[in-house]
């Protein structure tokens, strides 16, 4: 029986980490060890890690300073013993068979990467929707070069997005050195994007294995650091050093990239209206205009991939209208508050 290494990631969970921990411990598959890494907690997560400890020898509770989710993680790696590495989150549930499935899947061929189904749930309990795949095997060399049908979560076999619905092969990771970038947000996307330079051969399961509490705004603004527009940026360098290099002639792939880095730098301005901010008006009238320079946003087309609202902005972007640029992003920004726009995911 290989050793499974299930890294955690907690900062601020202290009311929420037990259940998860639990569902971990409670697997069918026993030869695992539960890596908590505290990020610099400001409550008492890092002490209840310590005290779960005490209640299964097979966890391990580790601390570190504020950093982030994505060096959280790289500690995690550090310490980990395992022939496999699984990355939930520290506020979801995981299938007490689950790690049992994903040995099996993982062992019944030469794979080095599964991806299983999830779902997501709000926070009432009120499950919104389901994502499953359809059981297939394709090697890594094919998926680097067509990666159109692999980039979003929601296409078939998607891939990008978050590592919870992804088991991962140590020794891929410790012979190529992988790491999340150590960027603020979407250090997933990188590490992902990173392992997938690397991957010979990738397992999609049918098996639905993961639940997924989805957020409200307010929660998912606490999640947003002030500098985001920062790791909107690094993403962008990052996709050009791995998804980019793979198959230079495949402009969807290109045009994908290029909408979800318009996307992302229009959703780092919707964040100065956050009260973490603490700006006025003309304190986010300003800082908006910077960042548009800062993010080069004015030499990105406008494409046909866009959404209306992101044809919208940018148009107001390349004209230099900033006063009805900014009317937009509040008027935006408040309809979601009021619940008249869709809740997003944590991520």
């Amino acid at each position: 029986m290989d050793k499974v290494s299930i890294v955690v990631p907690v900062y601020n969970m202290g009311d929420k980490i037990e259940s998860c921990v639990q569902s971990l411990i409670n697997q069918t598959y026993s030869d695992i060890e539960v890596i908590l890494v505290d990020d610099g907690s400001k409550d008492d997560s890092y002490e209840r890690c310590r005290r779960l400890t005490e209640i299964d020898s097979r966890i391990i509770a580790l601390h570190t300073e504020n950093r982030g989710s994505g060096p959280a993680r790289n500690f995690g790696i550090d310490h980990a013993k395992g022939r496999y590495i699984y990355f939930p989150d520290a506020d979801d549930y995981l299938e007490s068979d689950a790690i049992s499935i994903l040995v099996n899947a993982m062992e019944s061929g030469e794979y080095d990467l599964v991806v299983f189904g999830f779902k997501n749930v709000n926070q009432n309990g009120k499950e919104i929707s389901i994502k499953k795949y359809s059981e297939s095997s394709l090697y890594g060399d094919v998926i680097r070069s067509h990666y159109s049908p692999y980039m979003t979560t929601s296409s078939e076999y998607g891939i990008q997005g978050a590592p919870w619905n992804k088991f991962f092969d140590m020794r891929v990771i410790r012979e190529n050195k992988i790491e999340y970038p150590p960027l603020r947000r979407h250090q997933d996307e990188g590490f992902i994007a990173r392992y997938m330079c690397y991957a010979k051969h990738v397992h999609f399961i049918e098996d639905v294995l993961y639940t997924y509490y989805v957020n409200d705004l307010q929660k998912e603004w606490q999640k947003y650091p002030v500098d985001y527009i920062d790791a909107v940026i690094g993403l962008y360098e990052s996709r050009k050093e791995t998804i980019l290099t793979w198959n230079k002639e495949d402009r969807l792939i290109q045009e994908m990239i290029a909408k979800e880095y318009i996307c992302n730098v229009i959703k780092s301005l919707e964040l100065s209206f956050s009260p973490k901010m603490k700006f006025s008006a003309h304190e986010r009238k300003k800082w908006i205009e910077q960042n548009i320079v800062k993010a080069k946003l004015k030499i990105y087309n406008v494409t046909d991939t866009l959404g209306t609202y992101q044809k919208f902005v940018m148009k107001l972007v390349k004209k230099s209208k900033l006063s009805s640029l900014y009317l937009i992003l509040k008027i935006k920004v408040f309809a979601e508050k009021c619940g008249l726009l869709r809740y997003r995911r944590k991520r």
